[in-house]
């Protein structure tokens, strides 16, 4: 099983927007590649999705999140035009454990149950308690399983 390096300004900058965003979940991606790692916090947008429609949105954004479509898919053209890759998807739990959720995995594997979305993508879920970082995990595929499988995350300068 592979492990997640992540550069410690990435990680330091989605821990910054975590923080920042409390008590929502905030969620966005990290793009790589020849050099490169870039955060790309992405707006999430299930309050407004829930005040709209409240029995298709059950959940408001202190549970779960919902990527701001026009921002996602700049994120995902840009990751075809500079040719990067998806290297993390990521957002928080608030006054939650970082685990991976029944829900992320669904989100995750939303056109098929028995793959993810973004193959070889790694998936990191950060806990924030009262406003305050206290823990990140990352999550990669196992094909074996059939599931995500918590990894080690390694930092990096």
């Amino acid at each position: 099983m592979r492990s997640v390096t992540l550069r410690r300004a990435s990680f330091d900058a989605i821990v910054a927007q975590a923080e920042r965003e409390f008590p929502y979940e905030c969620c966005g991606f990290i793009l790589a590649g020849a050099g490169v790692e870039e955060v790309r916090p992405i707006r999430n947008i299930q309050n407004e999705k829930h005040a709209e429609d409240p029995a298709a949105f059950p959940r408001d954004a202190r549970t779960a999140f919902l990527m701001e479509p026009r921002e996602h898919l700049a994120a995902l053209n840009e990751i075809d035009r500079r040719k990067l890759k998806l290297a993390v998807v990521y957002h928080s739990h608030p006054d939650h454990d970082a685990y991976f959720s029944p829900t992320d995995r669904v989100q995750a594997c939303s056109f098929d149950p028995d793959e993810p979305d973004y193959p070889g993508t790694a998936y990191v879920v950060m806990s924030v308690r009262s406003g305050r970082f206290v823990r990140a995990a990352a999550f990669v595929w196992e094909p074996a399983q059939k599931d995500f499988v918590e990894t080690t995350l390694e930092l990096v300068a």
